[in-house]
């Protein structure tokens, strides 16, 4: 009887005819799943059909559009300068700092002085036309937000001050470009 059962290398024939029709299924879904795969290969259509852009890095434009000024960028300053600023509120601030501008952006650091304690500061800040915005952060992390008015090489306007340790507070400032 265990002769009978044992077709072929040992499988029963009831075992075999699963065995092979599992292969199938599977040769199946190998197949579909090339053909599906397909399109990883040839990018040229989506999955409906549709053309779909292939960038190789070769295309050039036909025409282009420019959009910004032909105009050369204003320059504020020299590539490096000295400002000096006199911050008023409640206490009398000297700041002294060397700016450097890149386009429209102003940057640098510099001193504050106070009570006759100085203290490093870094300055960062925007211009437009006669409009100069500018943050200067101590290094006790009190942050100085001007708005400015540019006059040839001297500068005023207000500022906010903050300060984790104080109420925030205001003042006027006035400056030169040396």
């Amino acid at each position: 009887m265990f002769h009978q059962e044992i077709r072929w290398i040992g499988v029963p024939e009831m075992n075999y005819r699963r065995y092979v029709s599992c292969i199938l299924i599977l040769v199946l879904f190998a197949v579909s799943s090339v053909v599906s795969d397909d399109s990883l290969n040839n990018p040229g259509q989506d999955a409906k059909g549709s053309a779909t852009p292939v960038i190789t890095g070769k295309n050039t434009p036909v025409s282009t559009v420019n959009t910004g000024s032909s105009e050369p960028k204003a320059r504020l300053l020299n590539p490096m300068s000295k400002w000096h600023l006199d911050l008023q509120d409640s206490k009398d601030r000297s700041v002294e700092l060397e700016m450097r501008q890149s386009n429209n952006v102003v940057f640098g650091k510099g001193t504050i002085a106070t009570d006759g304690r100085t203290q490093n500061v870094t300055a960062t800040g925007t211009f437009s036309g006669n409009k100069l915005n500018l943050d200067i952060l101590s290094e006790d992390m009190t942050l100085f937000r001007l708005a400015l008015t540019i006059s040839r090489e001297s500068f005023s306007g207000d500022y906010n001050a903050y300060s984790a340790s104080y109420v925030p507070w205001k003042g006027i400032a006035m400056g030169s470009i040396n």
